[in-house]
């Protein structure tokens, strides 16, 4: 099996990885290593986007959750969380979530971990740590570091845990998202693809904001219970993974983030994270901001060749209203 060699899926303690489509299957998997089926809770943060519910779901299992902070780390202490029989840790736009309340939640309640990291793939915490590899299993979203029509993984980082693994999925166009497809081979046009690519994705809001009043995808509730493609992970997926230039796309990264953050200050807008760490990653540059900040960081966004969107696509599931500073977080998104 290939594995990444210079990255975090070749660096498990487990030594075993598994691709997907999306990592919305690496989650479903993960949960059953752990064994959650019908009557199993699984504990979350109330901050995230609502697809990650549908693995939970489709298992028959409950979700139940804890309150995040402005700066996206879990408010109280974990003694007041719910019990359930597996946590999920996410490393929010790349940067290292304190895996500390984690484990000791862990400690009291006999919990399995799961380290979502999504975001974060070449990201590191403090201690020089792969995000994704701190906790048993670990989730991966490689589409979105690599500009790939799919692609995720999980990476098993306990060796007890590789005896339960299924067999990898064949690679093939069975879950293509056929979005992202057309955006791919759009985008490596010679010399125009890129400006064809925004031209394209402009042209297609402002058509779906004459006809739902709405520039962004409406909320589909079926998202929280299914998920819309089959898991064979692209066929291209592992060359890609392969020819991307580690070192350079950290730097890349992490310079967009530095003037995506100068600008921000002209533009009146708040970081979510007030500091870059030295070993992170960052998915792109997550701010706050009011309908006038949004529209000079979109600007700035599209000077810089990349997309400006708002995160996350909230669960319906609450019957309480969200706290205001769930609803006001955009993201200038570094694909490239």
């Amino acid at each position: 099996m290939f594995v990444a060699s210079a990255g975090p899926l070749g660096e498990g303690t487990g030594g075993a990885v598994r691709y997907y489509s999306l990592a919305r299957y690496a989650l479903l998997d993960a949960l059953r290593l752990f064994g959650v089926g019908r009557g199993h809770r699984v504990l979350l943060p109330s901050f995230l986007c609502r697809e990650v519910l549908a693995p939970i779901t489709m298992l028959g299992a409950t979700p139940c959750w804890y309150e995040i902070e402005p700066g996206l780390t879990p408010v109280g202490s974990p003694d007041m969380w719910p019990e359930a029989a597996v946590v999920l840790a996410i490393n929010y736009f790349g940067f290292a979530q304190d895996m500390a309340p984690f484990v000791a939640y862990s400690h009291r309640t006999g919990a399995k971990i799961i380290e979502d990291n999504a975001h974060g793939y070449l990201s590191r915490d403090a201690q020089g740590r792969w995000l994704g590899t701190r906790a048993p299993l670990g989730l991966f979203s490689l589409r979105k570091t690599i500009r790939i029509p799919d692609g995720a993984a999980l990476s098993v980082n306990e060796a007890l845990l590789v005896k339960g693994l299924p067999e990898q999925l064949p690679f093939d166009e069975n879950g293509l998202h056929q979005a992202q497809v057309l955006k791919t081979r759009m985008r490596h046009i010679p010399l125009i693809g890129s400006r064809l690519l925004r031209i394209a994705t402009f042209t297609a809001r402002g058509i779906r904001k004459y006809k739902t009043g709405s520039a962004a995808p409406l909320s589909d509730p079926l998202l929280e219970t299914q998920i819309g493609v089959a898991p064979n992970p692209w066929i291209g997926l592992l060359s890609a993974v392969a020819q991307l230039d580690n070192g350079s796309e950290i730097v890349r990264r992490r310079e967009a983030y530095s003037r995506c953050a100068l600008e921000g200050q002209r533009c009146g807008v708040a970081p979510v994270f007030t500091i870059l760490p030295d070993h992170c990653v960052p998915y792109g540059y997550p701010f706050r901001g009011d309908d006038s900040g949004c529209a000079s960081m979109r600007r700035v966004a599209g000077r810089m060749g990349f997309d400006l969107v708002a995160w996350p696509n909230l669960p319906n599931v609450f019957e309480r209203p969200f706290p205001a500073y769930y609803r006001n977080v955009f993201m200038v998104n570094f694909l490239w």
